[in-house]
C-alpha cells in the first residue's frame, strides 16, 4: 500500500489538510507525522483495530505501552493520579518540548498507554503540525517513533523505511525537523525521578532543574480574599506534612499593592489558627510570573489574563480546582458577601488545597 503524502509547512493556515489527517485517524488509519525530535507514527488510542495494526507494523512488544500526546498542561489531570513537585518543575521547564515523563496511571484504558506497573508516558510536542493534531483533533493520540522497534529514529520523512511506508496510511511531509534526536524520557513516579533514556534534553540539564526549590504562587483578583486563603492553607497543609521544600506566595491582577487582607478573611483564617493580619497585597508582575513554577488561579479570567500578557506563563498556570480534581470550574470572589460566604469560601479553597497537596507529595 502506497500512503498518501502531504505537504504541511504551515499548518495553522492548512486546515483542509489538517482536516484531512484528522479524518484518518477517525478511520483508524495511522499517520507518520513531524514532532520537535523524529518523525513519529500516531493513531487513536480509542480505536484498538488501529492500536493492533501500529504493533503489527512496529514489531513493538506489546507489553510496551505508546506514549500520549496532549495538546496542552492542563490535561495531564485526567491521565494521572500524582503530579510531584519534580514533574511541576520539569513541565514548566521543558514542555512543549523533547521530554516525556512517565507518571503513575489513573486510568486502565486505553490499555495501549498504561504500562503493566501503572504507568503512563505523556508528551507535548513543540512542533505546529503535532501540536495542531493533538489540539483540534479530539482524538486521544497514541505515539511511537517511526521506525521499526530497535532500529534507528529518523528526522526526515525521506528516510522512513519502506516496512514503515507500506503499513501507514498517510504522511506528513514538513520537511527535517528540528532536533533529529528523540525525546528524553523520565520516571517521576519514583523519587529521585529516574530517567530512562537521555535524548534531546541532557541529564545535566533535568538535574539542575530538579535541584531548584519550587515557586508556588496563589493568583486571584485583588490579593486580599481568596489568594491570600489559598497561601495561608496551603502553608499550614503543607508544614504538617513535614515537608519545606517549597516557597509560596500570592498576588492579584488588580491588586493594590500593600492593602491588608479583608477583615472577613482575617477572622475567618483566625478560627483556623492561622494569621494573616501581616499580609499586604501585591500585584501580578513579570518578575513573578517569571520565578514561579506552577500558578494557581480561582477564575478563567484570570487564567486568560496571565497567560496572555505573560507567555512564560503558559505552561504553569492551572485552575485551582482544575489542577485538584480536573475540573474547569471556579471559587467565586466573596468580596462585598456575607461572612457566611467568606466562611464556604475559606471551606471550599481548603478542601481544593488538601487535594493539591495530596497530589503533590
Amino acid at each position: 500500500m502506497k500512503p498518501d503524502t502531504l505537504k504541511i509547512t504551515s499548518p495553522e493556515k492548512q486546515l483542509q489538510e489538517i482536516e484531512k489527517v484528522l479524518e484518518t485517524l477517525k478511520r483508524g488509519g495511522i499517520v507518520c507525522f513531524p514532532t520537535d525530535t523524529v518523525y513519529g507514527l500516531g493513531v487513536d488510542a480509542k480505536n484498538e483495530k488501529a492500536v493492533q495494526k501500529l504493533y503489527q507494523l512496529k514489531k513493538r512488544p506489546s507489553e510496551k505501552p505508546l506514549i500520549l500526546f496532549l495538546k496542552e498542561h492542563g490535561k495531564v489531570v485526567n491521565f494521572v493520579k500524582k503530579i510531584p513537585l519534580s514533574a511541576l518543575k520539569l513541565i514548566h521547564s521543558f514542555w512543549p518540548g523533547p521530554l516525556t515523563i512517565v507518571f503513575e496511571a489513573s486510568i486502565k484504558n486505553p490499555a495501549c498507554l498504561v504500562s503493566r506497573e501503572g504507568k503512563i508516558g505523556i508528551r507535548i510536542s513543540s512542533h505546529p503540525v503535532a501540536k495542531e493534531i493533538s489540539t483540534n483533533g479530539k482524538i486521544t493520540l497514541a505515539t511511537t517513533s517511526a521506525n521499526l522497534s530497535a532500529q534507528t529514529s529518523v528526522s526526515e520523512p525521506g528516510k522512513i523505511s519502506p516496512a514503515i511506508k507500506e503499513g501507514v496510511n498517510l504522511i506528513i511531509d514538513s520537511g527535517k525537523t528540528p532536533l533529529g534526536k528523540e525525546s528524553t524520557v523520565i520516571d517521576v513516579t519514583i523519587n529521585p525521578p529516574h530517567i530512562l533514556r537521555e535524548g534531546s534534553v541532557s541529564k545535566n540539564k533535568l538535574r539542575s532543574i530538579l535541584n531548584k526549590r519550587i515557586n508556588i504562587l496563589f493568583v486571584c483578583t485583588a490579593n486580599v480574599c481568596r489568594s491570600v486563603m489559598a497561601e495561608a492553607i496551603f502553608k499550614s497543609i503543607w508544614a504538617k506534612k513535614g515537608r519545606g521544600d517549597v516557597n509560596v506566595k500570592s498576588a492579584g491582577i488588580s491588586a493594590f499593592s500593600h492593602s491588608p487582607p479583608s477583615k472577613n478573611t482575617v477572622e475567618i483564617m483566625k478560627k483556623r489558627g492561622i494569621n494573616v493580619q501581616s499580609h499586604l497585597s501585591r500585584k501580578v508582575t513579570a518578575e513573578l510570573v517569571d520565578e514561579s513554577d506552577v500558578i494557581f488561579v480561582m477564575e478563567k479570567g484570570h487564567k486568560y489574563y496571565l497567560t496572555g500578557f505573560y507567555p512564560l506563563a503558559q505552561n504553569k498556570v492551572w485552575l485551582l480546582k482544575e489542577f485538584s480534581s480536573g475540573r474547569e470550574e471556579e471559587v467565586s470572589d466573596p468580596v462585598g458577601l456575607s461572612q457566611d460566604y467568606y466562611e464556604k469560601t475559606a471551606d471550599e479553597i481548603e478542601r481544593e488545597i488538601e487535594k493539591v497537596v495530596e497530589k503533590m507529595v
